[in-house]
Parts: structure tokens; C-alpha cells; sequence
């Protein structure tokens, strides 16, 4: 689907970027697509991290729990 004046995508990013960022600069459109890719890289680097804690949780409760074959068991 087209949206205003035949830019593909919808929203205010791709009509900002579409007009050269419609201020008067040129380079308006080069920092709002500047922005948006460090915001969704630091999304990445969150979600990554949170997985990375979310692992090491349940390694650890999976041990504490003595399925992990670990030292804490209990039949020895």
C-alpha cells in the first residue's frame, strides 16, 4: 500500500524520511533513521542480556533442584 505522494510504509518515519526530513535541513531524515537504528540496536543488546539472566536462572534452579547431576544430590 502507498501512503501520501506514493511513499511505500506508513507513519511519520517514512513520510519524514520520504520529504528529506521536511524541516528545512537535509539531514534531519539521516538522524531520525540514525536514531531509530541505535534505539533498535539497544533493544537487541536488552533483550539479549535479559536472555542471557533468564539462562543462567534456570541453570541454577535446575542444579538447586538436583537434576543437574551436580554435587547437591542427595543419593550419594
Amino acid at each position: 500500500m502507498t501512503g501520501v505522494g506514493g511513499v511505500a510504509g506508513d507513519g511519520l518515519a517514512s513520510l519524514t524520511l520520504a520529504r528529506g526530513g521536511g524541516g528545512g535541513r537535509g539531514d534531519e531524515g539521516a538522524d531520525l533513521l540514525a536514531h531509530l537504528v541505535a534505539d533498535a540496536a539497544l533493544k537487541g543488546v536488552i533483550v539479549l542480556v535479559a536472555l542471557i539472566v533468564l539462562g543462567l536462572g534456570m541453570v541454577l534452579i535446575w542444579k538447586r533442584v538436583g537434576r543437574g547431576g551436580g554435587p547437591h544430590r542427595d543419593e550419594r
